[in-house]
């Protein structure tokens, strides 16, 4: 806790020093001012967080340095001293929010108390500081997140309005640089003046997302491109999103910036810039909506879609028609179509959110595809072990409810019954090659008990092990 001791006599101050120096470790007295113009000074500089100040100085006295103070910084705690037992200083001084008066000479149990209470204030105020500033964290992470997923929708407004009152224009930047980390944003804000700026380590790329409140144009979203490139050196890329005053845009900026990023990188006779002019892209923007939707990229699908929702051409016949190809598309590749209905026309959200779902959709069949392989091959792997449903359910790190219902619709069988043919597909290669007892091909299979397993297989096959054995002799 830092302290500042205001009172012109020297002894008064340094007894009062020691005195709190001895009684509190956890406190440090930063100063001590002999007039109220000095306290004013030393409170600018020295940034204490409670100041013991005298009533009756020279000069400047210690309710104007308490109201000068105060103006400046209204945290800074204060405790008035005075040989003076007058109301109307107390009065003077709740006004100004001083809750501690002491009265000279003072008793050691009061002056105590008095800074014991004072620092509780303290420590009140910085608490509900901290909780306020990681609230605020958290709101600007989930701010980028949701420009960065395409999700501007009513609450996206609120917190810009919340966040980023008075916003005039906004852009993206993307950098690439070798072991360029997070922390490393910090440090740079005297590049970016008034503006403020959101940061994020996205896979091997600093994205940031910069707010103004003031209008900016191509030439200062280049300037300021240019100044963190020098900053980093020539091994940095820096790819730049359009400015936009629309929130709304705002994520196809940050779609820009990705693309400018790989495009310089690739080419290599620039370090920043915008994107280059989409020559090659097709103009039909369904083709590129429905290719994007089936990779599962909702990002890039939302991101097209936006560009056609600006023009807007046809857009009845053509949001009919994205909507049932999107629904043909996901059905004969066997994926469940988002079930949402057809959205309203001119719900731009509810469109983005259909499309979002859809590309979630076909993420969600390819990851469950792969859990199935991994599940099959685990099978393939273990099946001489006692496995069970659940042992495999933990290895595709699925729950095993829902590992039986995926299983038995990706394989058309279930658990056991495709454990079961693998077993009995072994067991006739073991008995092909005639080198096993049945008891012995019993136990390898991953079976206990060989009644069991000659029941299991005549049940497959119509044939016990050993007719199958003599079948095959006969062959």
């Amino acid at each position: 806790m830092r302290v500042l001791i205001a009172e012109d006599e020297l002894l008064e101050r340094k007894a009062m020093r020691k005195f709190l120096e001895d009684n509190f470790s956890d406190l440090t007295v930063v100063g001590e001012a002999a007039n109220g113009r000095i306290a004013i000074e030393m409170a600018e500089n020295l940034a204490p967080q409670i100041i013991l100040m005298d009533i009756k100085m020279p000069g400047i006295n210690g309710l104007e340095a308490i109201e000068s103070i105060h103006q400046r910084d209204p945290n800074i705690k204060f405790i008035l001293v005075s040989a003076y037992d007058s109301f109307d200083y107390a009065k003077q001084a709740m006004k100004m929010g001083v809750k501690e008066y002491i009265l000279k000479p003072s008793k050691k149990e009061e002056t105590i108390r008095a800074v014991l209470r004072v620092k509780k204030e303290v420590m009140e105020d910085a608490a509900r500081m901290e909780e306020h500033r990681h609230s605020s964290l958290i709101a600007r992470e989930l701010f980028l997140t949701k420009l960065m997923k395409y999700e501007v929708g009513t609450d996206t407004f609120e917190l810009q309005e919340n966040l980023f009152p008075g916003l005039q224009s906004a852009y993206f930047l993307a950098l690439k640089y070798p072991q360029l980390e997070e922390k490393d944003a910090e440090a740079w804000t005297d590049y970016f003046g008034e503006d403020d700026y959101i940061y994020r380590m996205e896979d091997d790329q600093l994205i940031i997302v910069v707010l103004s409140r003031t209008g900016k144009d191509k030439a200062a979203v280049l300037k300021l491109a240019r100044k963190l490139q020098m900053q980093l050196g020539p091994q940095a890329f820096i790819g730049a999103g359009y400015p936009t005053a629309k929130l709304e845009e705002l994520p196809n900026a940050y779609h820009q910036a990705m693309q400018a990023v790989k495009h310089l990188e690739q080419i290599g006779n620039s370090n920043f810039g915008f994107p280059p002019a989409e020559q090659g892209r097709s103009n039909n923007f369904l083709e590129d909506i429905l290719l994007e939707v089936a990779s599962g990229n909702h990002a890039n699908a939302i991101h097209f879609f936006s560009e056609w929702w600006r023009e807007k051409e046809d857009s009845v016949e053509m949001l009919h028609e994205l909507y049932f190809h999107v629904k043909q598309e996901l059905q004969q590749r066997g994926i469940q179509p988002p079930d949402t209905g057809l959205p309203p026309e001119g719900d731009y959200q509810g469109w983005t959110d259909y499309l979002k779902l859809a590309s979630l959709n076909v993420q969600h069949h390819y990851q469950s595809q792969d859990k199935m392989e991994r599940a099959k091959k685990y099978i393939h792997d273990h099946f001489h072990e006692p496995i069970s449903l659940e042992d495999v359910a933990e290895h595709a790190e699925l729950s095993a409810n829902y590992f039986s219902n995926l299983f038995k619709v990706s394989t058309g069988e279930t658990f056991i019954d495709y454990l079961t043919h693998v077993r009995l597909k072994k067991a006739k290669e073991f008995l092909r090659s005639q080198q096993y007892t049945l008891k012995e091909i019993c136990f390898m299979i991953g079976y206990k008990d060989p009644n069991y397993f000659s029941r299991v297989f005549k049940k497959y096959f119509s044939l016990s092990p050993k007719q199958y054995q003599k079948e095959i002799l006969k062959k």
